[in-house]
């Protein structure tokens, strides 16, 4: 457990003056709950297809590989993943640059069984950062990480949450149920005072599919 989600933002607090302020999110997904587990509680799920069966069941007998890419096509983010633990007051650490996606590489990585956990920046000193039009997604969304050994999976979007930003973290983070992944960033106002933005965006996927790692010789030619 880390905390509170304080993810996404310190940084750019750290650098300076922000030069543009916070998103209008009006394009949040129809739903909004106080968690990504609220939220599917809210309204019920499909049965899995046999695809969704066969990458979970495979999530579940064999470790994936760490994340190095994730793909976003809606929100066109094709985005560097950056492995990070906590931070020296415990949270989940942020991204190095405003272009990274940073993963929780303490907890599940995408495609394992559990919620796998990446960041990213709203925006940077420079401008926006990797995750600006986060709010735009919509439920049905996929989102693609890749994956060290050549492998990658495939999620698809389905619930989108608004929080505090010291909201508890005891719905993420968890290291059992199907697997899924979970992308933050900052949202709402920014606070002079507290150094951060008030709350958090959190989109929630669902796996859906993946391919088999890469063997050598397996590039052709």
């Amino acid at each position: 457990m880390v905390g509170v989600l304080l993810v996404g933002c310190l940084l750019v607090a750290a650098v300076g003056v922000l030069r543009y302020g916070p998103p209008h999110l009006p394009w949040r997904l129809a739903a909004v709950a106080t968690s990504p587990a609220a939220a599917s509680r809210a309204a019920p799920t499909a049965s899995p297809t046999p695809d969704q069966q066969l990458a979970q069941a495979r999530a579940i007998v064999a470790s994936a590989a760490a994340p190095t890419r994730l793909v976003v096509p809606s929100i066109n983010v094709n985005a560097p993943v950056e492995p990070v633990g906590v931070d020296g007051q415990g949270r989940m650490a942020t991204p190095s640059q405003a272009s990274n996606v940073a993963w929780y590489r303490l907890g599940s990585a995408p495609g394992d069984v559990g919620d796998a956990v990446m960041a990213g920046h709203l925006d940077w000193t420079s401008g926006p950062a990797v995750f600006w039009y986060l709010g735009r997604m919509r439920k049905g969304d996929q989102i693609k990480v890749m994956r060290a050994d050549g492998s990658s999976v495939t999620f698809v979007t389905d619930a989108s949450s608004m929080v505090p930003y010291d909201s508890s973290t005891d719905s993420l983070f968890t290291r059992d149920g199907p697997p899924s992944l979970t992308l933050i960033t900052c949202a709402g106002a920014w606070d002079r005072q507290r150094g951060t933005y008030l709350q958090r965006l959190v989109v929630h996927a669902t796996l859906t599919a993946a391919t088999a790692p890469t063997k050598p010789g397996d590039e052709g030619g």
